[in-house]
This record gives C-alpha cells, structure tokens and sequence, in this order.
C-alpha cells in the first residue's frame, strides 16, 4: 500500500543537493540522458519530476502512488492483512490457464471461499462477508502470531469476467467489462484497483502518473511506473525504467486489453536512503 509521503519540494531540494555534491550527470541503458532533466517522454503524461527525484522517491519508498489513486486500505486495527482475488487454480491445480474467477452466485464464491480456506496447511475461519457491486469479500483469519487477516475476493461476473486474462503476466486480454454503461472514470477505476494486485505494489516501485489515455475508437488509460532495478552483481548503478502500463476498452464488446511498455530508462545509486547521478557513461 503506498508509503509515507514526502513534500515534492524536499524531493527536489535533496536531488539539487545531491548534484551538486557529486557533479553527476547520467546516462544509461535505453537513453538515461542527465538524470536531473525531466524526460521529453514524461510531458505526455504531466509528469514534471526529474531522474534524480523519481529515483531519490524509489530509494526512500516515498510515494507509491500519486494523489487520488484508488485504494484499499485494511480495516483499521487488524494487523497483518493479505489481500487476492480467487484463482482458476485455487479450485483445479490442473486447470491449464490460471486467470481470476468470477461468479453472480453468492453461494458458489462461499463454496469456493471454503474450498481454499486450509490453502498453507491450516483452516482459516470465516470472520465476516462483504458484498459490493464489483466483488464479493469473505474475510477469515488463521491462527498464529502475528494473526493474519486474509481477504478472499471473487469478481462479479456482471462487473468483470477475467477467464481470457491470465494473471502471470501483463499485456495481452485483461477480460471483459459487463458493466454498462461505461466510461473513461470506470476504466480509471479499475485500471488504479488492478495495480493493487501486481508485483509493482512493493517497494522499489511508484506509479507516477494515472492518465486517460483513448485510442481511435477505444477507451484508454495509463499508468505510468517507475521500476528500481538493482545492480545486484557488483553494487554499482541501478537501473530505473519507466514503462506505460495501459489498458484499451471496446465499449461495445466491454473487451479489455492491456499493454506493457518502456518510455525511458536511467542510472543512479543509492548512498544510504538518497539517490545520486551516477556519472556518464
């Protein structure tokens, strides 16, 4: 979930600070270019920090998401929380693609709720439900310290059937919205609630900016992510890719497609929790 906050205007003094200090200017991989300017490719999008800033953000888990991004916190006050969507393979290991099932039948999502409910060994019992108009919720909690509270969630077929999507990977059919009408705000809406579920809600990584983004004759929007790629063989510069992730939506069909790919790429270093240029070359 998104991190502490800073000011953008401390972001931007640490980053002057730190170029001074160390004269930095960078290239790398993929057209880094001096990690203070602002890439031409971000102005597409309204994004105004530099290099240096998205990566001294990256370094201090700053600000995972911009302002207005859809969340989803836990309850207030209970701990440890896991958060996922049921899966084709929670029900049949077998089943050769594995996308987020979907159901209008509340009984049914309870039965598959109970079925995957010992998932790790150990049964974890039904503490409450929840009902909205994309997903139903059924929380439990299994024993030991500390005490974990698992969201098991199962879309609504009449929201979203995802059975042509398949959740290893990021481009490609994302599924169909049922959903009608619909519009630029809905896409926005889910767009921002898949985030949630993918492996750049970690550390190391921010969405920079949340856009609309239409095609021809498709509705479109974009995030926009910067990705920490750590020099893990000799401790030398990091790499930072920032890749547009969009999702298109025919509003005929309700079909979805999702799109992964590199706007820019830099190089910079970490000295405790700061960033700094890494020099050119």
């Amino acid at each position: 979930m998104p991190g502490n906050h800073t000011t953008r205007a401390a972001t931007h003094a640490l980053a002057v600070l730190l170029l001074s200090s160390c004269g930095g200017g960078s290239g790398g991989p993929g057209g880094g270019g001096d990690v203070l300017a602002v890439s031409p490719a971000a102005g597409a999008y309204g994004i105004t920090q530099s290099n240096l800033e998205i990566a001294a953000a990256l370094y201090q888990d700053a600000q995972r998401t911009p302002p207005g991004f859809v969340g989803d916190p836990p309850p207030i006050g209970a701990g440890l929380v896991a958060t996922r969507h049921l899966q084709s393979r929670d029900l049949s290991p077998a089943v050769a693609s594995n996308y987020e099932v979907c159901t209008d039948n509340w009984n049914e999502a309870l039965a598959w709720s109970e079925q995957t409910a010992a998932l790790g060994g150990s049964y974890a019992s039904l503490v409450g439900t929840i009902d909205t108009s994309h997903y139903f919720e059924f929380d439990r909690t299994r024993p030991g310290t500390p005490a974990l509270l698992l969201r098991q969630r199962v879309y609504l077929c009449s929201y979203l059937d995802r059975s042509n999507s398949t959740v290893a990977v990021s481009s490609g059919p994302a599924g169909t919205l049922n959903m009608r009408p619909q519009t630029a705000a809905d896409l926005q809406v889910l767009s921002e609630y898949l985030w949630h579920f993918t492996s750049w809600n970690n550390a190391g990584n921010s969405v920079l900016a949340s856009v609309d983004d239409p095609g021809v004759a498709t509705l479109g929007h974009t995030l926009v992510i910067a990705i920490l790629v750590r020099d893990a063989i000799n401790a030398g510069c990091d790499r930072i890719d920032v890749v547009r992730w969009r999702h298109s939506l025919e509003p005929a069909s309700g079909a979805l497609a999702r799109s992964l790919s590199t706007l820019w790429s830099f190089t910079a270093h970490q000295s405790g929790t700061v960033a700094i240029a890494c020099p050119p070359g």
